[in-house]
């Protein structure tokens, strides 16, 4: 009895959506389906490297994984990316100078293809982020959280410029200066902003103004100082708990 194939019939774009639903093993199995189907998986729209895939690494595969990565982010004809999700709590086991991973230089070549969407969750995030982060107009959403106990520093830099960012989610980080200003005065769409686990160094307080926001959280926020101004007339929900 012969079955017809009626997937593999369907346009590219929609078998490429399908796949994106899948975890990265799974769509990249698909290709030894038929000639068709060989290199789908390099065009799929959304890209997730979970905590799952990372902790089936071995010495003997690192390597190999590694330069999957590096191909299938930079796969001649590529789409642009919905989606780049890095949750590696212990990706920072690998870089031991024989198997360093290029987390910078992937986050780079998701911002190249237009990604709409970022979520980095990584035991640090110092010198982890390129400086093209900070200026990519296809962002829509960006996460950062880093897994460590004490969080990562970050300075934003003083080009700073999200203007079509509308969700900001921050979680263990350390800002330094004017950067958590800068994080929001440039950011001329920002509709939801959560702080988590949050504290600010070396500032005047913690002053949360903008126009656009909706929503707003704010979660173990720890400060050095014991001003907190929100100046937000859209504001519809917000929710904090603050200690210093």
């Amino acid at each position: 009895m012969c079955v017809e194939d009626r997937i593999s019939s369907f346009p590219d774009h929609i078998l490429c959506s399908i796949l994106s639903f899948l975890p990265i093993k799974e769509a990249v199995r698909t290709s030894i389906i038929s000639n068709k189907w060989r290199y789908l998986f390099a065009s799929i729209s959304t890209i997730v490297f979970d905590r799952f895939l990372l902790h089936g690494l071995t010495d003997r595969n690192v390597d190999s994984f590694k330069n999957f990565v590096n191909r299938l982010l930079k796969f001649p004809d590529q789409v642009s990316l919905d989606c780049f999700r890095l949750r590696g709590d212990g990706i920072s086991s690998w870089n031991d100078g024989d198997h360093e991973f290029n987390v910078s230089g992937w986050i780079c070549a998701a911002l190249c293809r237009g990604v709409k969407e970022i979520d980095l969750r990584l035991d640090y995030l110092e010198d982890t982020l390129p400086a093209l982060l900070f200026t990519c107009h296809s962002l829509l959403t960006l996460t950062l959280e880093a897994k460590c106990f004490q969080g990562s520093k970050i300075e934003v830099p003083s080009d700073f410029c999200l203007g079509n960012l509308k969700a900001l989610y921050l979680t263990s980080l350390v800002l330094f200066g004017d950067s958590i200003h800068r994080l929001i005065s440039n950011c001329h769409v920002l509709q939801d902003l959560a702080f988590t686990e949050f504290s600010v160094a070396n500032a005047s307080g913690l002053n949360i103004r903008s126009p656009s926001l909706k929503e707003l959280l704010l979660l173990r926020l720890f400060s050095t100082d014991h001003v907190v101004v929100i100046n937000a007339p859209n504001l519809r929900f917000r929710n904090y708990a603050v200690y210093f």
